[in-house]
């Protein structure tokens, strides 16, 4: 499990731009990254959460594609759902260094989806 995990945080760190799509424009429900012609090949998403105009914070939920390979993301999708969140975590749109704040959110994401899968 915590493979896949682990493979995500690799990809999503190899995404051109990534950094730039978490944004306050983000629209809280929708998916930030990857595209969703790559879900079965990352098997998980970030989705944007709620932003906090106050803080300058989005809220970014890790969800399970419905197409995950990986049995320990099979098992979750039963028992939760494609909707169900996997971590959860805050990132700070104001960070001065975009790419180690993204890096600090994935690892954050990563630690908690591992948690949160048992492993």
């Amino acid at each position: 499990m915590s493979k896949a995990v682990g493979a995500f945080v690799q990809k999503a760190q190899a995404l051109k731009n990534a950094p730039a799509k978490f944004s306050a424009s983000a629209v809280e429900g929708n998916r930030i990254i990857p595209s969703k012609t790559k879900d079965a090949d990352f098997q998980l998403r970030i989705d944007a959460g709620r932003y906090d105009a106050s803080t300058k914070h989005l809220n970014v939920v890790l969800q399970v594609n419905s197409q995950a390979k990986s049995p320990a993301l099979k098992k979750w999708i039963k028992e939760n759902s494609t909707h169900g969140k996997l971590a959860t975590a805050s990132f700070d749109t104001a960070a001065k260094d975009q790419n180690a704040e993204f890096d600090r959110v994935l690892q954050e994401l990563k630690d908690n989806a591992k948690e949160n899968l048992g492993s």
